[in-house]
């Protein structure tokens, strides 16, 4: 029977195989089990920092210590100044010597009289007390008006172009070029001496009457260029002055200018860990934009607020200052775009507050996380903003008790060796922490490891203007004052004899102060 049986099983496994036309067995294939792949844990980025050498000690670790706490932190942006901050020595200024020396002007003789009166008109003729000469307002301008339509007449007509070489050095050889450049570039530091900044600012921006704006900016773009190669000296202007109404004049201005390459390591360190960079000047904003692309800081920048003039409709410049429809530019995928939102004030003093908190603060919600300054135009946006983490004040060594550069100046040396400050001790306390960075302006200029600064001319480093910077300080660490309570008390202006009075001497810059971190 189990014979029987085995036969039988052979005989169905043998049909069981013809049947499937197979004579290999079947196999059931091993089934691959789901393997994980192994998933890369996030690396965390280490914060990019600066690394020069000639950065001052405190100031290299306070923005390193900076971008390592607040970058890549949300609505983190920060706010420069350029001339004397970005940059050294002012753009603007060396611009207006520029458009002098190659003759870059858009009007006519019989227009330069009302461009140079605006703002503050021909009053005050019998004004003799102006400096840089004899004379009123009416004085200078009929002067600087009779130079510059001789040399229309004989060398122009001019344009928003210039000269080239050739009849920059056959004009400039005239007596009457002399004449006209020198007086035209010392009645800007007249205008800014008699009157205001508010004043001054806008006025020597109305040379670019007649101009469109891509003009102004290939012009300042030339200038940039040229003085960025030129090592520092000072070069003085004189006229005969016969038979003119002011007489001979004579003036000295400072010649050369650019960015080192510390600033543009610190735009870059500043983008790169996620923080937003903005410039808000005091100069015209085309200069401004030439100088950010010049001076290779444009990969770095979100935007760009400065003054701003009124353009007619042909898109050329009238010499009025544009409160109402004046944008700053912003860059986007690598190109400048004229924002839509009115600045409505001037960049300058508390207008650089205003400006920003019209078109900077609503991007972001609070105030900058820092700011970068020189002097009294940039106090009132480095110390109002209570978001401030930090400020660096670039060093001018020629900034007294009467300016907002020196006060700053004197708080960053005061909370460094009395407060014992870095930048965490500072925040912990709800302070901004106060820096000092130094430069040097020989040869083509840059930054020092120093907290002190080689001025042109001096053969010594300086930390402050004079010996009232010295006592104002002194008085900081005899009575234990608060960063408060020096940012609010030697903001404004006292006079020697003032009741209130804490000095002996006068000090302050500004007629109001709104106070230390009032802005939330």
């Amino acid at each position: 029977m189990k014979k029987l049986l085995a036969m039988l099983l052979a005989l169905v496994m043998v049909l069981s195989f013809a049947a499937c036309g197979n004579d290999e067995p079947v196999v059931d294939e091993p089934v691959d089990e789901p393997v994980d792949e192994p998933v890369d844990e996030p690396v965390e980025e280490t914060p990019i920092h600066v690394e020069h050498e000639d950065w001052s000690d405190e100031v290299k670790k306070a923005i390193n210590d900076f971008v390592d706490t607040y970058g890549g932190t949300e609505n983190a942006y920060v706010v420069f100044d350029f001339d004397n901050t970005t940059s050294i020595f002012d753009v603007e200024e060396q611009l207006a010597v520029y458009q002098l020396q190659v003759m870059a002007f858009a009007f006519t003789p019989e227009e330069i009289s009302d461009i140079l009166f605006t703002e503050i008109g021909d009053h005050d003729e019998d004004r003799t007390d102006l400096g840089y000469g004899n004379g009123s307002y009416a004085d200078w301008v009929a002067d600087i008006t009779a130079a510059y339509t001789y040399l229309y007449e004989t060398y122009g007509p001019f344009t928003a172009a210039g000269l080239d070489e050739a009849a920059q050095a056959e004009i400039q050889a005239d007596a009457q070029w002399l004449e006209f450049a020198t007086k035209m570039r010392a009645m800007y530091d007249l205008v800014y001496d008699a009157e205001s900044p508010a004043v001054a600012y806008p006025w020597v921006l109305y040379w670019f009457t007649g101009m469109t704006e891509q003009e102004v900016y290939d012009l300042a773009a030339a200038s940039h260029t040229y003085y960025g190669a030129v090592e520092t000296s000072e070069v003085t202007w004189e006229t005969a002055g016969e038979g003119t109404k002011v007489g001979p004049v004579s003036y000295t201005w400072t010649s050369g200018t650019g960015v080192s390459e510390n600033l543009q390591e610190l735009y870059r360190v500043l983008d790169e860990n996620g923080i937003d960079v903005w410039v808000c000047s005091a100069s015209a904003i085309d200069p401004i934009r030439a100088a950010v692309d010049v001076y290779g800081l444009h990969d770095y920048v979100t935007g760009v607020i400065a003054m701003a003039r009124t353009l007619d409709e042909e898109g050329k410049y009238v010499n009025s200052y544009d409160y109402e429809t004046g944008y700053g530019w912003l860059i986007e995928d690598g190109e400048w775009v004229k924002d839509d939102v009115a600045l409505g004030a001037q960049t300058q003093g508390v207008g650089k507050v205003q400006a920003i908190n019209a078109v900077i603060y609503p991007r972001y919600g609070v105030g900058p996380l820092a700011g970068f300054m020189d002097s009294t135009g940039d106090y009132n946006f480095c110390t109002e903003y209570a978001n401030l983490k930090l400020v660096i004040n670039f060093n001018r060594a020629s900034r007294k008790v009467t300016d907002g550069g020196g006060v700053i100046a004197e708080l960053a040396v005061y909370q460094r060796d009395t407060l014992g400050y870095d930048l965490a001790s500072a925040n912990a306390a709800g302070d901004t922490y106060y820096v000092l960075q130094g430069r040097d302006e020989y040869g083509l200029r840059g930054l020092r490891n120093s907290d002190k600064t080689m001025r042109y001319g001096k053969d010594e480093e300086l930390l402050f203007r004079n010996e009232d910077n010295e006592a104002q300080l002194q008085y900081m660490i005899d009575n234990a004052m608060t960063t408060e309570d020096i940012i609010n008390t030697f903001a404004v202006k006292t006079a020697a004899d003032a009741e209130n009075n804490v000095l002996g001497f006068k000090y302050g810059f500004v007629s109001e102060y709104a106070g230390y971190h009032n802005i939330e």
